[in-house]
């Protein structure tokens, strides 16, 4: 920058994308809750989008090291929409002497959009995505490419937890609803009481890269009530507990075979923290329907019920892989092939107190033995599956072409599978209320995109 010591770089890409099947977006599969309904209402079989970003870094030798600052800014528009085209930051951090200060892909990450290197889709992991979290960390290096961090990041929570109790037992903890968003008196999915707290060891080599994190994740609600409308702090709250998740991972580079050739794996396991398998951090519950069938899971961190002054949070367990390869053809023209796997699984209490508590499902909860249901099981997986192709005609400018298969294996609400529209598929819209089959049901979806980057 004339006449100052501050070094500027400028960067940015500007890109259109044309998204058709699974809610028109492949980052809006299963685990979002998006796709798959089949009907006029909200959903659009073609989508265009268009987007534009701009980066500012900017490094200055001091005392203590270099200080750097990054922006990213961000616009984009899609179409169909009821939206008008909008303004983001995704990146906006301060570094200086090990410390990073704001906006920033998280350090519990392999490396940036992790779940975007090999694909214009959304695989499990536990990257955060595009647009990053809030959090202050240091880093200590170590030497030869070996590093530690530790600091404090936003928590990611989907929903704190699910009341799956009776909605009108005196004291149930209101402000979190079965299989509903979060309610005027909870910070259960939009707040939280304390920052996740994230730690890694990571070594950079010429050979690729490893990493292991883990991160500590509160996990709370709101106030017990009579009433959602009543529901305060004078009746107290249900007790908070710590949930964890844990990752480990590498990128692996095979110039042997040919140069610019990777190969990525990465698993993640956790307790009471199940945001970390995915990068958008949504209370969306996976969702998918064809015709009189549905296949539906549930995000939270834990499930509640029973007697609202004796039973706890029963945190839920999740546990993912995904793995990818990307093999270069020409210098202009690469292929990758990527998958992934996630298990979302609740213990004996939590499934009893999904079982047994009334509005699981808006209506009609199907035949019961006693208080329980026949057969049901909340536990749900899913897998993908895809491949992108990206061509590099000119350098800076990129045509791709991504497909992805996706498929829900369902919870199971009883053993003929019978479930009201009003409470899942409704909250999700498009559908009318009435009863349908539970079942395993995937889809299909494709992406196109063409992108100019102007990288220095």
């Amino acid at each position: 920058m004339p006449g100052t010591d501050i070094c500027l770089k400028l960067g940015g890409y500007v890109r259109y994308q044309l998204n058709v099947g699974a809610g028109n977006n492949i980052s809006g599969g299963p685990q979002h809750g998006t796709g798959g309904r089949n009907t006029r209402i909200d959903e659009n079989q073609v989508l265009q989008r268009v987007r534009a970003l701009a980066t500012i870094d900017t490094r200055q030798q001091t005392a203590y090291g270099t200080l750097r600052s990054y922006l990213m800014l961000g616009w984009s528009h899609d179409v169909p929409t009821s939206g008008a085209a909008g303004l983001y930051v995704s990146r906006g951090f301060i570094q200086i002497a090990g410390f990073t200060f704001g906006k920033a892909t998280s350090f519990f990450d392999i490396f940036p959009n992790a779940s975007f290197a090999y694909s214009a889709g959304n695989n499990f992991s536990g990257d955060s995505g595009d647009g990053g979290v809030i959090l202050m960390t240091y880093t200590a290096q170590f030497g030869n490419g070996f590093s530690g961090s530790i600091g404090i990041e936003q928590a990611r929570r989907v929903q704190s937890a699910y009341m799956l109790g009776a909605t009108g037992t005196a004291l149930a903890p209101y402000g979190f609803g079965a299989l509903t968003t979060a309610g005027a008196n909870n910070h259960g999915a939009t707040g939280s009481t304390y920052p996740d707290i994230v730690g890694n060891l990571r070594l950079d080599q010429s050979w690729g890269t490893w990493i292991v994190a883990a991160a500590l994740h509160e996990v709370s609600g709101g106030y017990f009530g009579p009433t959602l409308a009543t529901a305060n702090e004078a009746f107290g709250h249900p007790e908070s507990k710590w949930g964890w998740a844990v990752t480990t991972g590498f990128i692996l580079n095979l110039p042997m075979i040919t140069p610019g050739d990777r190969f990525s794996v990465q698993a993640v396991y956790s307790q009471g923290a199940t945001a970390y398998h995915a990068a958008t951090r949504s209370g969306a519950h996976p969702l998918y329907f064809q015709g009189n069938k549905v296949a539906y899971g549930f995000w939270s961190d834990a499930l509640w019920g029973g007697n609202a002054l004796v039973n706890g949070f029963e945190l839920t367990t999740a546990w993912s892989i995904n793995a990818a390869f990307e093999h270069l053809w020409t210098p202009s023209l690469k292929t990758s092939w990527y998958g992934s796997y996630i298990d979302v699984s609740h213990n004996n209490v939590a499934t009893v107190a999904f079982c047994d508590g009334q509005n699981i499902v808006a209506g009609n909860n199907g035949p019961r033995t006693g208080t329980a249901l026949q057969g049901c099981n909340p536990d749900w997986q899913a897998w993908t599956a895809g491949s992108r192709t990206e061509w590099e005609p000119v350098k800076g400018l990129t045509f791709g072409v991504d497909v992805i298969y996706q498929q829900i294996l369902s919870s199971k609400a009883n053993t003929l599978g019978v479930v009201n529209a009003v409470g899942v598929p409704a909250q999700q819209g498009g559908k009318p209320s009435g009863t349908y089959l539970s079942d395993d049901l995937g889809v299909w979806s494709a992406n196109f995109r063409v992108q100019r980057n102007f990288l220095p």
